[in-house]
């Protein structure tokens, strides 16, 4: 057992027990807004009686006005985002009446940053003095953690940092009427600010310079001490009373990651909706085992190595190094950006120690070598387009082939991969020897031959991990919040699979009449069901809307200029459009972009042909969180099919042309 597994199995015996929540009571939230860099306003709130986050998009109204109403059991922490993640926080409780006016500093061309903050924040009413000194305490910055520190320098900082807050916050308690509901707020969210920052230390990757955070895998992550994990003695686990504080629901999720230990995919279940079936547990698992075995599909499966004369050792060869493929090195990197390497450099451009990219907003590339490292500084706008070419470069790029004797020259191997086929879903699962029925069989090929959905390894591991390691309100809470994390995000084989037992298990009927009401209204956008019509401004400031097209199919392309998956598909796209060039087809461009002038400069960048509007309204009325993502809309104006990716421009077609 390892140590982490120790010191969790201790932190469990440390249970709050919370008396039952009370009933919901209204708060209001008004406010002005003067210089807004937006008139759209997105708040978001972790809730408590229903797994979230939450959203409300309101768009100001009369002299930049606005109002919110909220009920709520207890108090929240309520955040309102602009765009490029300019916010406000503010807290209400049961019966709050807040007035809240908002002032940004006149924006000049030199302020055009990443991170712009309100000047002044006003309150009055009642809720007044939380959010004055929620004001001077969480002021518009974000507090960053040093990852690259060693683990005991890094307990030291954040440690620090936590004791300074609560100095803090027993400041604010004499200057200010804080209310009770407020200061347990707050206290819980310092608590578990620096649980959650303590459990993401060893979920992070160290390598070359550079933090990675996010997917990092188990084998890959910081090693600690035996006794980092020393901490967890110190808060609760399962904590009823910090439902509704976000950083709480961070910890349990890093807490439930830190005890996960697969490399594995996303499991063959949680791509294709197999609850129909009747399947055995023991066929379910051999369908995980037949897909794993295929995942990630080896580079003789995507391009006809035997038909160029290969070898089985150098089929071989080849795969294994494809496994296993080159860092982009940094020569590479500087032809792509077109950079001139000084003389010094280019004599010994791929033995620095590291190499780190850092993106600005600047419209030109450039490289410093200050301090014997190399580190290339790169416009902000080209993002998109670099990581389209990290996951698209050249075959010859990744492995190495001056050992091999091939028939194929390096270019050819190139063009193949490069114009290789998707494969399909169903490849590598050998159904027949499953031993089922004639019926089932077919059943399950028909299955495969259609689409699969949105995964991720991540969450069906964490959401098993956390029945064996939550209990009560909080467990059901939190399952619910992966639940509908997955409905949002469209994972519906995910939650196909685990919503029967959840509803059978599941005591606390708010969270399942929430999941329910919310998979309700996602009904209203399958096969079938009417398009939600909208009207929206294009280019040029002409209203658009859905219904206007009855008559003609409708392909709705919700995009963005920082998605680099969208301009991957803009090839594909492209053909399509060409190919339905004189037929009445509309292609209906719905941009998530926050920044008119992103929006415009990448439609202008990518000669994106159709319909062009932007708004993060549509969006959420199509359930759309990530993208790229598409509906097809036939001349009735009933949805047709949706879709995440277009890889084969010939099968999309062929569908937009069934309904002509």
């Amino acid at each position: 057992m390892s140590v982490y597994s120790v010191a969790l199995m201790a932190v469990s015996l440390c249970l709050t027990v919370a008396s039952a929540q009370s009933q919901p009571r209204a708060a209001i939230i008004t406010g002005e807004v003067h210089n807004p860099p937006s008139r759209d306003i997105e708040f978001r709130h972790e809730p408590l009686l229903a797994p979230g986050p939450s959203e409300h998009y309101i768009v100001l109204g009369e002299q930049n006005r606005f109002a919110l109403l909220l009920n709520i059991p207890k108090g929240v922490l309520v955040s309102g985002y602009y765009k490029d993640g300019d916010y406000f926080p503010l807290f209400v409780e049961p019966g709050d009446s807040l007035h809240v006016v908002v002032t940004f500093a006149e924006a000049t061309e030199a302020d055009a940053s990443m991170w712009v903050v309100p000047d002044t924040l006003i309150f009055s009413g009642r809720g007044a003095d939380n959010n004055r000194f929620l004001a001077e305490f969480r002021p518009q910055y974000r507090y960053g953690s040093d990852y690259t520190l060693e683990p005991e320098e890094f307990s030291r900082e954040v440690e620090q940092h936590r004791r300074d807050e609560l100095a803090r916050l027993d400041e604010g308690r004499e200057k200010h009427a804080l209310s009770p509901g407020f200061i347990d707020y707050i206290t819980a969210f310092i608590n578990y600010e620096w649980a959650e920052r303590m459990t993401q230390y060893p979920l992070s990757s160290f390598k070359n310079g550079v933090v990675y955070k996010v997917n990092v895998k188990p084998s890959d992550r910081r090693e600690v001490p035996p006794d980092y994990y020393d901490f967890l003695q110190e808060i609760p686990l399962i904590d009823e009373q910090a439902i509704g504080v976000q950083m709480y629901r961070r910890f349990l999720e890093n807490i439930l990651e830190l005890a996960a230990t697969s490399d594995r995919p996303p499991r063959f279940a949680d791509r294709y909706k197999l609850s129909g079936l009747g399947l055995s547990l023991a066929v379910h698992a051999r369908l995980d085992s037949m897909y794993d075995a295929n995942n990630p599909p080896r580079l003789s499966q995507k391009i006809d190595l035997a038909g160029l004369g290969l070898s089985e050792s150098a089929q071989a060869q080849l795969d294994s190094m494809y496994e296993d493929p080159k860092e982009i090195s940094a020569s590479e990197m500087a032809a792509w950006w077109g950079l001139e390497l000084s003389p010094a450099v280019q004599a010994r451009p791929d033995s620095y120690e590291s190499h780190s990219t850092i993106f600005y907003n600047e419209d030109t590339a450039s490289i410093d070598t200050t301090g014997g490292s190399l580190t290339f500084y790169l416009p902000w706008g080209q993002k998109t387009e670099w990581f389209d070419y990290q996951h698209n470069r050249p075959l010859s790029t990744m492995i190495d082939m001056s050992g091999l004797e091939l028939p194929a020259t390096q270019s050819q191997l190139d063009s193949m991969y490069q114009n290789r086929q998707p494969l399909k879903p169903s490849h590598g699962i050998d159904s027949a020897a499953l031993g089922l029925s004639e019926e089932t069989q077919a059943q399950l090929d028909s299955i495969l031959a259609g689409p699969s959905f949105h995964a991720s390894r991540e969450g069906a591991e964490r959401y098993d991990l956390a029945k064996q390691k939550l209990q009560g309100r909080v467990l059901y809470w939190f399952l619910a919040g992966e639940l509908m994390h997955g409905i949002r995000r469209s994972f519906e084989a995910y939650v196909d699979a685990r919503w029967p037992s959840f509803k059978e298990s599941n005591s606390f009927p708010e969270y399942t009449e929430a999941l329910q009401a919310e998979m309700n209204r996602l009904l209203t956008l399958q096969p079938g069901q009417p398009a939600p019509d909208f009207t929206q401004k294009d280019l040029d400031g002409r209203p658009v809307s859905l219904s206007q097209f009855k008559g003609k199919v409708v392909l709705l392309d919700f995009w963005a200029s920082w998605c680099g998956p969208c301009i991957a598909d803009f090839r594909t796209l492209r053909k399509i459009k060409e190919r339905m060039a004189a037929q009445p087809v509309v292609f209906l461009n719905i941009s998530k972009d926050v920044d008119e002038e992103d929006w415009k400069w990448a439609i202008a960048k990518h000669q994106i042909k159709g319909v062009h509007v932007r708004s993060e309204q549509v969006a959420q009325a199509y359930n759309v969180s990530g993208i790229p993502r598409y509906y097809l809309v036939d001349p009735q104006g009933l949805i047709v099919e949706k879709f995440s990716r277009v890889w084969d421009a010939d099968e999309i077609a062929a569908k937009i042309e069934e309904h002509l």
